[in-house]
């Protein structure tokens, strides 16, 4: 039963991560920024699925060493950047910047936000995708007194929940236990509910809207239609942050 039911999450996971690419690229695609950066943008082949036409510009920020090679194969201008500090960018550069699944991963999210509206121009936008703290799936794993899903991996170890599908685990870390980014790196660090991630990010400064995708464990066919009801209970998290043409908080 248990191994029915871990299928089950696991299917209508792949397929809402999927879909919140899709929401993603296809939101990149349609703005068409001239100047475009991608934050932790891996190999770079992600947006590129999206877009009919590359950016005059593209920059990435990724530290993975093999990773960075592809991507600039891609022709991105990439560079290894704590996220938790202050990135070396200019200020109002950038018409969009794009960040998958990041944010969770970080100490310092308020920073994080604030970097992303700096070097945004006026009118500019975020698209930003992470994990839900109050979706179904996690609450329905706090009601029964367990670590939510999204919190599980803790440096590195899945604990907490032996309903998850790697409880109990220790994947390779890769990264060493005195290292800054070991944290981060290994797990997540701090997961938003969707009502706070449109509040904090509002609080910086952006015109913001948030709705989620993948109400498991319930069925595709069911969760699917009922989503636009129930915009805060998702999985994935869809942010998107308008930075306004005229910034007082910037």
């Amino acid at each position: 039963m248990l191994r029915f039911l871990q299928k089950r999450v696991e299917v209508g996971y792949l397929d809402a991560c999927g879909r919140c690419r899709d929401w993603s690229g296809k939101q990149v695609a349609a703005l068409a920024p001239q100047r475009l950066l991608d934050v932790g943008c891996g190999d770079g082949s992600l947006l590129f699925r999206y877009m009919k036409t590359p950016p005059q510009f593209f920059a990435g920020i990724e530290a993975w060493p093999d990773r960075v090679r592809q991507a600039e194969a891609r022709g991105i201008k990439v560079t290894a950047v704590d996220l938790n500090g202050p990135w070396p960018y200019e200020s109002e550069s950038f018409d969009v910047v794009h960040a998958a699944q990041i944010i969770e991963h970080l100490h310092n999210t308020r920073m994080f936000v604030q970097e992303i509206l700096r070097v945004l121009k006026p009118g500019g936008t975020a698209l930003v995708s992470s994990e839900n703290l109050t979706s179904f799936l996690n609450l329905g794993a706090m009601a029964l007194g367990y670590t939510p899903f999204s919190l599980m991996r803790v440096c590195g170890a899945f604990l907490g929940n032996p309903l998850g599908l790697h409880s109990g685990e220790e994947p390779p870390q890769g990264v060493a236990v005195t290292d800054p980014a070991f944290a981060g790196v290994t797990g997540h660090v701090r997961v938003l509910a969707a009502l706070q991630a449109e509040e904090f990010f509002r609080k910086i400064g952006f015109e913001t809207e948030v709705t989620s995708m993948g109400l498991m464990p319930l069925p595709m066919w069911l969760g699917r239609p009922l989503e636009s009801m129930m915009p805060r209970r998702g999985h994935f998290l869809c942010i998107r942050g308008r930075k306004p043409l005229s910034n007082a908080k910037g």
